[in-house]
């Protein structure tokens, strides 16, 4: 026996009237009548009907898909989920056009085995699995704890110093997470062969602890565990060479004092 073909089949679950001759192999043939039903379940819920009667859980993957993917451990409640629902299934005779004149989809024979779907069934259950992952996973980050805010604890204007007296620049100093972080942000930098480097300096300016090179206008740089600021206060950064020695080169471009 011959079938509808698969995209003909699509159309009739999309509403359209079938063809004088789909109309009469679906009339009589329950296998057929069984593809309008499947396909009309994906345009629903492509089209977002839920009706409560046809509701179905999702697969133990799909939240496991999700929860590898975002990291959150919690399984969402099975009313959670929105999952599609079914048009009413065919019986009986399909209607048939009015007019004997309407075109006419040619018939193929059907296989079993390596049948594809019509894109607009692919298309539809792709809609209600990410429309459904979507939901769910908005719905578990809301119900996260909010990030706490960043603190400033102290900020600094960066001062040019005369080989670069065009420069400018400021240092905060960001309490978050749980470590200090030093934001940094300047502007007219000279140009250099190599890079810059961002430090901190005691106030002798003896010592000094390297924390990072600064790429772009500004950085975060996060400040070693137990370096006292009251000890290490002078942010400087400079303009280094490609010499491979880790040593300040001397010169310094801007330069400005955390207050205690």
């Amino acid at each position: 026996m011959q079938h509808c073909d698969d995209d003909a089949l699509a159309l009739v679950a999309l509403g359209e009237t079938p063809s004088p001759a789909d109309a009469a192999h679906l009339s009589g043939c329950a296998q057929c009548r069984a593809e309008v039903e499947s396909f009309g379940r994906a345009v629903a819920a492509g089209r977002g009907d839920r009706s409560p009667a046809a509701v179905v859980p999702p697969p133990a993957h799909v939240w496991d898909g999700i929860a590898a993917a975002t990291g959150v451990g919690v399984r969402p409640r099975s009313g959670d989920a929105l999952p599609p629902s079914a048009p009413p299934p065919v019986h009986g005779p399909v209607p048939v056009p009015a007019s004997a004149d309407a075109p006419v989809l040619p018939m193929r024979p059907r296989s079993t085995r390596g049948r594809r779907w019509p894109m607009l069934a692919v298309a539809a259950s792709a809609l209600v699995i990410g429309g459904a992952a979507g939901s769910v996973v908005t719905q578990l980050l809301d119900r996260a704890d909010p990030q706490p805010t960043p603190i400033i604890v102290a900020q600094a204007a960066l001062d040019p110093l005369p080989v670069d007296p065009a420069a400018s620049g400021r240092a905060v100093v960001v309490q978050a997470d749980g470590s200090r972080v030093l934001e940094v942000d300047v502007s007219q930098l000279a140009s250099t062969d190599g890079f810059y480097e961002v430090w901190l300096i005691d106030a002798s300016v003896k010592k000094m602890v390297p924390i990072g090179v600064l790429t772009g206008s500004t950085g975060r740089f996060t400040i070693p565990d137990g370096l006292d600021l009251g000890q290490y206060p002078v942010v400087d950064i400079s303009a280094e060479p490609l010499d491979g020695d880790p040593v300040h080169s001397g010169k310094s471009l801007l330069r400005g004092t955390i207050p205690g």
